[in-house]
This record gives structure tokens, sequence and C-alpha cells, in this order.
């Protein structure tokens, strides 16, 4: 059994708390993770914005964060961290990108996931491949699994 918080600060989205704690309850079932506390956020421009300059330098606002946590002595749950995303940005990548919001939000927690997990596309052509073709299954299978048509 997993923790999954879901936070919806950023509220205009009609996808609810439970679909989106069921997208990150099947991708970590269809990883075979087990027993592991995440945070879910969903925010605004701004809010990234000033997340990306305090944490990584950057002053711009991005689509998604990640800000892996790990092993605390004694408790039950592997506390895997939390994933940031900007809803407006989603929007609007989603559109540049021809693809459904829905489609674009669930890219954008795959990634998040797979970067809390280890996993990271700046290291190196190897673990980008790696990364993004886990991502694309992690996509193909939740995208299958009509979680939002339920």
């Amino acid at each position: 059994m997993n923790r999954i918080y879901i936070n919806k600060e950023y509220r205009t989205t009609k996808i609810t708390k439970k679909q989106l704690k069921d997208i990150l309850d099947n991708m970590l079932e269809y990883l075979g993770i087990n027993n592991v506390e995440i945070g879910l956020t969903l925010t605004d421009n701004d809010t990234i914005k000033q997340l990306n300059r305090d944490w990584r330098g950057k002053d711009k606002p991005t689509d998604v964060l990640s800000f892996p946590a790990g092993e605390i002595p004694g408790y039950e749950y592997k506390v895997l961290g939390d994933i940031v995303i900007s809803i407006p940005y989603t929007k609007n990548q989603a559109d540049k990108l021809g693809v459904s919001f829905y489609e674009e939000l669930v890219r954008l927690i795959a990634h998040g996931l797979l970067h809390l997990l280890g996993y990271d596309h700046e290291n190196s052509e190897e673990e980008a491949r790696i990364m993004f073709d886990k991502q694309e299954k992690l996509i193909k299978h939740i995208l299958k699994q009509n979680i939002v048509g339920k």
C-alpha cells in the first residue's frame, strides 16, 4: 500500500484528487513499487517559477519539478518526495504539442515520478534514453487505464 498526498492549489482542472491518486497508484504498481509515500501538487506559474528559482537557480516557470526525499529511519514508508506541476504551463504545452491536457499531465506525472526514483535525463544520453523509454511505457499504460473516464 502506498501513501499518496494530492494538493490542488490550482483548482480549475477538472481532474479529481482521486483520479490523480489513481494515476500515481497505477504507475507505482506498473513499476512494481509499493510501500512508498509521495506528494503531488498542482500549482500555478508564479509558484513553480519561485520554486524553480529557489531550488534550481532558473528564474522562469517550468512544467514539472521533483523534490526527492529518502529513507526516514523507523518510518513504515519509503518517502519518495514531491512532484510539483504547473497547470497553466501544462495546458499551454499540451496545446503546443497537439495533445490533450490529460495526456500531457500524465506525461509530467510520469516524468516527475521517474526523477524521484533516481532517473535523470540530464546526466548522459544513455540515461536519457532509459528514462524516456520508461516514461513512454508508463504513459501508454496509464492512457489504457481510462482513469479520467471512470
